[in-house]
């Protein structure tokens, strides 16, 4: 268990007394034009930063998050944040934290980070939720606003609702604790936790797998993984050529990553690699390309790993979960092994709902976004990269 660096003498750091000022009289605020159409989508709130997407409203949807999640929880509570490396990312984060520290919360901020390490460090820690800034793979101008719960997972769309009731003035008024009593929540810089994070990524492949002599290429988009993917490749004993790997906000996601395969391709081709993977903006996904620069979508990674799974007894009911967009070849030749193709309608979300629903292990999309229940709660890129 993570606890808190406040109950373990570590250092804090307030936020600036004009955020807390904001906030003070924030469910009176009236200054936003909000859209008639809901603001969460299927994948939280995402948009072009500056119309809908702005710091008034990070700061609303920090407070009332931290309302509604704080009322889930018998305990004043921890939020994990995490970001990307968009230039907005930054302005997004101070004012979401703003927003959670006037609701009382605790905010252990990662900085830089891939979106399942969020999902992952508020599942093993005291978190009453987590939030990413991230737009995935979207261009370097937009961004969005993802929440987690407690346990790691998307917020329910219920819960998503109230959140977006109290920012539209619509939740009844709420008791606020943290005026009556002066407290006011504080921020803390846990970089520091990235370390748990790949040891969960390493740990199940130990000592069974070494890449020692494996040279793999990695396309992190100028984004979130830049750091961790070539460290745990690295101390897995791979060689290790890096594409796009400083952090770039003009450039995340731009003619690179996982929606454009060209560069990852030429580079396999160039340095012989055993490998190649490029990942998304969050790296919440991978697509692979193998040593002769063929491409290895969702589909085959979702074939090849249930065979692996299926080979251990590990996959119940041999059942694999995908989506409308699964190729109609891969459920033939998953259905040739005895396996059984599930498929909902696009989006992880729905898979993920679908596994919970069925008790399957494995699901994920054409586009890369792998969940293994074994190893993870969420779709993770350098999880999926690792494991094939």
């Amino acid at each position: 268990m993570v606890s808190s660096p406040a109950r373990n003498g570590g250092s804090s750091h307030s936020l600036i007394t004009s955020s807390i000022n904001l906030v003070t009289n924030i469910t009176d605020w009236s200054g936003l034009n909000l859209p008639a159409t809901p603001l969460f989508g299927t994948d939280g709130i995402r948009g072009r930063v500056g119309d809908i997407l702005n710091a008034p409203l990070a700061l609303q949807l920090g407070f009332w998050a931290g309302q509604v999640l704080q009322s889930q929880s018998p305990q004043v509570g921890t939020v994990i944040l995490g970001q990307d490396s968009r230039n907005s990312s930054n302005m997004l984060a101070m004012a979401l934290s703003a927003g959670l520290t006037a609701a009382g919360l605790e905010v252990w901020n990662l900085g830089l980070c891939p979106t399942p390490m969020v999902a992952y460090i508020t599942s093993i820690s005291e978190a009453v939720g987590g939030v990413m800034i991230s737009a995935s793979h979207n261009p370097p101008e937009d961004n969005g606003i993802k929440f987690f719960g407690a346990d790691g997972a998307k917020l329910p769309t219920s819960v998503q609702s109230q959140i977006e009731a109290g920012v539209r003035g619509n939740l009844p008024q709420v008791e606020m604790a943290c005026r009556q009593s002066g407290h006011w929540g504080q921020q803390y810089y846990r970089p520091e936790l990235a370390h748990q994070y790949l040891q969960s990524l390493q740990s199940p492949l130990l000592p069974e797998v070494n890449l020692a002599g494996t040279r793999i290429v990695l396309d992190l988009a100028w984004g979130a993984a830049v750091n961790l993917a070539p460290a745990v490749f690295r101390a897995m004993g791979a060689e290790v050529i890096c594409l796009h790997d400083r952090p770039d906000g003009d450039r995340i996601n731009v003619n690179c990553g996982a929606t454009h395969l060209a560069p990852l391709q030429a580079a396999v081709l160039e340095h012989q690699a055993d490998m190649g993977f490029a990942f998304d903006g969050d790296a919440d996904r991978a697509i692979a390309v193998d040593s002769q620069g063929r491409v290895v979508d969702g589909d085959y990674i979702l074939y090849f790993w249930g065979q692996s799974l299926l080979q251990k007894q590990q996959l119940p009911g041999n059942t694999i979960i995908s989506t409308l967009m699964a190729n109609l070849g891969f459920e033939r030749a998953w259905e040739s092994l005895g396996g059984k193709l599930i498929r909902t309608a696009v989006g992880d979300q729905y898979v993920y709902a679908e596994m919970v629903r069925t008790g399957g292990m494995l699901g994920g999309e054409q586009s890369g976004h792998i969940l293994c229940r074994h190893y993870s709660i969420s779709g993770d890129g350098l999880l999926t990269a690792l494991h094939l």
